[in-house]
């Protein structure tokens, strides 16, 4: 007689946190901008932050190791889960290949995925789907073109026009069409357009219109593709006189039922995501034609009809004339705000709130995680559980030289944040490292 099967358990975390960039579809122009050779480096170690939404019981699976004393204090902050990463990669073409594609080359893990209950992607990529094929979690994972298509600008932007929500950004599908777009809003007076890549990748998939001569400059260069073949694809939108900035979290479950997980305040620097934290509860509660929770529904039952489930996030913008635009993105994936979310549900348990931050630094040579984390418990900062305002250090692998990234979250009181990011700062600085902004 055969023993019986033993009960699945636990969910399974991983990700590419540069789903744009495989979303996108090939054959589109691409917008001007410098090459950032450590853009992608850093982005690969971005699957760290993951352990914000793991449980107990739960697997996360990162691309690189984490840095042992990173995952004890954790430990010691409450933060459990069990942690593999996908091994180094063979020389060759495939060295820097996604997570999805290396769990795929590795059969003990993929052996070990089949054994949990759920899969928790960041994002489904083309990969996600094969890679649950294979564990038998076909259910966990939306159709690969239907996830791309809605995580497109464009998608947005035409289900915003079409139900005639504020701020809607104009479709282009030709250089000429571009030009008329933009001087559509020069004219009105709107002294910057944003010209937005339909799949651009945070901080790096935007181009501001500040002249006629740079308008010209960026039309020659996108006719010139067009003479290659290639398809133009883009929103216009003005840069808008905003006051504030959040995001809305939602979770889509497969009936097409939906759950507003919470609400997200945010800041940017530049065009990526910097700070996101707890929102004013009135300035939710103002937000009118059409209401926040309008506005939510008609976003989830679209996405639903597309036939997406899994995580959303919504950003959203009030400007200065009190005009709010509530869809001015979506992302049918996790965030940086959503995970901060996880974390400020697990802080309210103990009367604090989350406040997470990300900001470019300069790395010096020999830099150990290790230093900064001993530095940062003698003065009394790291966060270890309970009811004591700190700081978790969430990516590690970011902070490696000579460019990288202070990635933390500041669990406190509301109004102690700014001293904890300013004494975090400090820290850091002592250890050597050099913040690319100052505070």
């Amino acid at each position: 007689m055969s023993e019986p099967r033993q009960a699945r358990t636990g969910a399974v975390l991983f990700g590419s946190f540069d789903a744009e960039r495989r979303w996108r579809p090939d054959g589109l122009a691409s917008l001007p901008q410098l090459a950032d050779p450590g853009a992608d480096r850093l982005v690969a170690c971005m699957d760290e932050a993951l352990f914000a939404a793991a449980e107990p019981g739960d697997l996360l699976i990162t691309r690189e190791p984490v840095a042992p004393a990173l995952v004890a204090a954790r430990e010691a902050a409450g933060y459990t889960c069990e942690h593999h990463h996908t091994g180094e990669p063979h020389p060759g073409p495939d060295a820097d290949a996604d997570v999805e594609h290396r769990l795929l080359a590795n059969a003990g893990l993929l052996r070990r995925i089949g054994g949990s209950a759920r899969l928790h992607p960041y994002a489904v990529l083309p990969a996600t789907g094969v890679l649950a094929e294979l564990t038998g979690h076909a259910a966990d994972a939306p159709g690969g073109e239907q996830v791309a298509r809605v995580n497109g600008k464009a998608w947005s932007s035409l289900l915003a026009a079409r139900h005639g929500l504020p701020g809607a950004g104009r479709v282009v599908r030709s250089a000429a069409e571009l030009a008329d777009a933009v001087r559509s809003y020069v004219e009105p007076g709107h002294p910057v357009v944003l010209v937005k890549d339909s799949y651009g990748v945070a901080g790096r998939g935007t181009f501001e219109v500040t002249s006629e001569r740079r308008l010209t400059r960026l039309v020659a260069h996108l006719r010139r593709q067009e003479d290659r073949g290639l398809a133009v694809e883009f929103v216009i939108q003005p840069r808008y006189d905003r006051v504030a900035d959040f995001s809305s979290h939602l979770r889509i479950n497969p009936d097409g039922s939906w759950l507003l997980l919470g609400i997200q305040h945010l800041a940017n620097s530049g065009y990526r995501h910097e700070m996101s934290g707890p929102v004013p509860q009135a300035l939710v509660g103002d937000l009118r034609r059409p209401a926040h929770p309008e506005a939510m529904e008609l976003v989830a039952r679209s996405l639903a009809e597309e036939g997406y489930h899994g995580p959303v996030c919504v950003d959203s913008m009030v400007l200065r004339d009190g005009t709010w635009i509530p869809v001015l993105e979506v992302n049918a994936r996790m965030s940086m705000g959503g995970l901060n979310l996880r974390l400020d549900d697990r802080a309210r348990e103990h009367g604090l709130r989350s406040h997470l931050w990300q900001e470019d630094v300069t790395i010096p040579d020999g830099f150990d995680v290790d230093h900064l984390l001993k530095l940062l418990h003698e003065e009394g900062l790291l966060y270890e559980g309970g009811t004591g305002a700190g700081v978790l250090l969430l990516v590690g692998g970011a902070l490696v030289a000579p460019r990288g990234r202070l990635i933390c979250a500041a669990l406190c009181p509301p109004d102690e944040f700014p001293r904890l990011r300013a004494a975090t700062r400090a820290v850091a600085a002592s250890a050597g490292i050099v913040l690319a902004r100052a505070a």
